[in-house]
């Protein structure tokens, strides 16, 4: 799968979930207003209206008539309510009136038609007409003082901020089982089948990893139970092979003695890599392990196939590079290595190429083929016991399809790895990539 340009953080099904928190939680705060807004807010501007209404007229009939200044400016100096009022005969104002430079653009008040409102600058105005009269009282806006006074919203900042810290610790806490079974499927799928996820819950994702640890033991012993049937059956097809062996001996020679040595042959190599792969398996760590010079191990292996096509040569061949490794195991995966290099070589191909190096902290041995490769879908299961690209399991190619999982299982025993790099039709590149642990 082609991984995703967006940062990892992004991918997060944790950072997913916080994300849907928060806007789950604006949405429902943005519907809860509009609602708030819609069921109480004509109802409150209704009331509000009518005791601007009441107070007013009561303020009009408490100046008298004309309208009476000092009274007027008494009011206005037990509140914070400024008073205007004009008429062709009586034009006066309360202190600190404000000053119109324009007229403000008013509004008329359905219910009231002698009554309008506008802004001032930065106050309300309500004007009221009676008679000749013109009445203007100034508001400060109740709203102001409120926007002004900071100390709820940072009380509410902080306390959405604490709820927030909160839900983070919470759903970090819930997912936390998912990186322990992240961990185990990627241990599963490094072939560690003993690793289990631990389990610290009873909810849904407890049970994931309980099931989890149930399959991965279950599978640890199918396939024990598959090596152990593969071991006993080996070791027991060697008593009744030596019987045969003898028996062969009595025979007249015939091309039918022949024939069955052939296949006792075939059958005695294939039992024997069989109990040198359940050995592998069984017994991973014993290894007879020495100081060996690598490259003079392997020019001990190229002499077995000298006669054989398209031949084998080296490829700036270093002189001397020791590893303390089992040598007959190593010598053994060279081995299959070559044969395998040679046995798909195609008729009149250029030789199989042998080299090795150092880089960094390995050192990395390559054996090249220009024979017909393998379909790129087909490397990933070429390691499995008994796998076979040739699905027709021809005599002319021969194996078992254990060489190269007996390769790896060696490989893995000397902390080192194998790789395969091949194209169909172009050839095959195996490398074996050993520690270089000072000797």
């Amino acid at each position: 799968m082609k991984n995703s340009p967006i940062h990892p953080f992004f991918n997060s099904i944790f950072t997913k979930l916080i994300l849907i928190f928060i806007l789950s939680g604006l949405c429902v705060f943005l519907l809860l207003k509009s609602f708030n807004r819609y069921m109480f807010r004509s109802t409150e501007d209704t009331a509000l209206r009518k005791s601007v209404v009441h107070y007013l007229t009561y303020l009009v009939q408490d100046l008298g008539s004309p309208p009476d200044l000092d009274r007027a400016k008494e009011i206005a100096g037990q509140s914070s309510l400024k008073i205007r009022y004009e008429s062709p005969e009586l034009t006066w104002s309360t202190p600190d009136f404000p000053v119109l430079v324009s007229q403000p653009e008013f509004h008329v008040w359905k219910e009231y038609t002698n009554i309008r409102a506008g802004k001032g600058p930065g106050c309300v105005l309500v004007e009221l007409t009676q008679g000749n009269g013109r009445y203007l009282f100034e508001f400060t806006p109740a709203f102001t003082r409120e926007i002004g006074n900071m100390e709820p919203l940072v009380v509410l900042t902080i306390l959405l901020m604490l709820v927030l810290l909160a839900t983070y610790f919470t759903i970090r806490g819930i997912l936390n089982p998912v990186k322990g079974l992240t961990i185990g499927v990627e241990e599963v799928t490094r072939g560690n089948l003993d690793y289990r996820v631990p389990i610290k819950r009873s909810d849904e994702l407890g049970q994931l990893a309980k099931a989890f640890n149930a399959m991965t033991g279950r599978i640890r012993t199918m396939l024990r139970a598959k090596e152990q049937l593969m071991l006993d059956v080996s070791h027991e097809l060697r008593s009744p092979l030596t019987r045969i062996k003898l028996s062969l001996r009595l025979i007249p020679e015939s091309r039918m003695k022949e024939n069955i040595q052939e296949d006792v042959l075939e059958m005695e190599k294939m039992v024997t890599q069989s109990l040198d792969a359940a050995k592998e398996s069984f017994m991973p760590g014993q290894l007879n392990l020495q100081p060996v010079d690598l490259a003079e191990l392997i020019d001990q292996v190229i002499p077995l196939f000298k006669n054989r096509h398209p031949g084998i040569q080296w490829v700036e061949r270093r002189d001397k590079i020791v590893l303390r490794i089992d040598p007959d195991r190593i010598k053994s995966v060279i081995k299959n290595l070559l044969d395998n290099a040679i046995k798909y070589s195609v008729e009149g191909g250029s030789p199989i190429k042998v080299s090795i190096e150092k880089r960094d902290s390995r050192v990395i041995v390559r054996i090249q083929d220009h024979g017909i490769g393998i379909p790129a879908d087909e490397i990933p299961l070429i390691f499995e016991p008994f796998y076979r690209v040739d699905k027709s399991r021809s005599k002319d190619t021969g194996g078992f399809g254990l060489g190269l999982s007996l390769c790896k299982s060696v490989m893995e025993a000397h902390q080192g790895e194998i790789k395969i790099e091949s194209a169909h039709e172009m050839g095959t590149t195996v490398s074996l990539h050993f520690p270089d642990m000072n000797v």
